[in-house]
This record gives C-alpha cells, structure tokens and sequence, in this order.
C-alpha cells in the first residue's frame, strides 16, 4: 500500500514536470541538389593533350534529385533512405539507392534541428560505368514552416566513385519535408 501512496506522489512530478522533446517523427524529403568537382576544374588546366584529358574522370559539376524517407526514433538520431539521381556527364544519368544517417545536434526542445549526416549510395540502373557509388558527410538545418511542413539546406563534401576512380564534389542542397509531428 506504501508503493501506491509513493507513485500516487511521483507521478505528478514524471508526467507534467518534463518539457516534450521535439523530434519529427516519420519523414520524407524531396530535395534538389548541385556539386562542384573543384579538384577536376584543376585536373583541366593541367592536362594538356587530348590524351591526357580523355584519361579524366567525368564532370566538373554534378547536379540532381533526392527523395527520402526516414523515421526519428531518438532525439539525436534519424535514419533516412531512399533514390538519388545525379547528372554528371552526357553519359553518366545515375541514379542510386542511398541511406542517410543524421546525428541531431543542440537542445532536443528546439523547434530548428540542426544535425551532421553520413550518406552512401550505390548505382542501381544501367549507365556509361558498371560499379559506381559515393560516400560523404555533411551538415545541415531542418526548419518547421507550420505543422508537417518546413524545409531543409545542407552542405556535403562526397566522394563519387566512378569504376574506382574516384571525385570529391562539394555540394549546396535545398529540399522540403514533410513530417508526422504536427506539434513541432
């Protein structure tokens, strides 16, 4: 009977004495994205014949469309997964099955999630290279416009692997998302 008096007392205290932590719940993005090759836009100025050029790897810029979805089960983790398509080259239309981490970062109460991610993919269709992949990390801001709506920007450094040779493109990325969370 004592431990019934004792929760009847604590109970207050565990349900209305703690602020809710936002997260966004079940997600999806639709996002937009440009890179540049900087390390390639020096590689041209260095070749100097047709040979030497033809031995580079493809692209001096990329440019393309993510669609993601994803879940928060933890205030500072989200796991998100979905298609990418890249332009590169005339010849190289990829799209990839990706999966994208997110480490969130800051106070889990506030309603602007800033957040550090990992994203690889690998290619799934049939184009100009037969192994192609890529690898990055970046940082980024998810920002709730109303209830289930916001928007999100990101910066990545990736690495684009075109049958093992391999370019670092630093990419801006814009996308909106929509999430379960009406609270936010």
């Amino acid at each position: 009977m004592k431990y019934f008096y004792l929760l009847f007392l604590i109970f207050p205290f565990l349900s209305f004495g703690q602020e809710k932590a936002a997260k966004l719940g079940v997600f999806s993005t639709l996002e937009t994205n440009i890179g540049l090759d900087l390390a390639q836009m020096i590689r041209d100025g260095r070749a100097k014949t047709d040979y030497e050029k033809s031995q580079l790897p493809p692209g001096k810029y990329n440019y393309g469309f993510t669609a993601q979805i994803g879940v928060q089960p933890l205030n500072w983790f989200a796991l998100g997964g979905g298609l990418r398509y890249s332009y590169i080259d005339p010849n190289y239309h990829l799209l990839y099955a990706m999966v994208q981490p997110k480490f969130f970062l800051g106070d889990p109460r506030d309603e602007e999630f800033f957040y550090l991610f990992g994203s690889m993919g690998t290619k799934i269709n049939r184009t100009a290279t037969d192994n192609a992949g890529f690898v990055g990390i970046g940082a980024g801001m998810v920002e709730p416009l109303s209830k289930r709506f916001g928007h999100l920007f990101s910066v990545a450094v990736e690495d684009q692997i075109l049958d093992g040779e391999g370019s670092i493109f630093i990419s801006l990325s814009y996308g909106i998302i929509i999430f379960s969370n009406k609270n936010l």
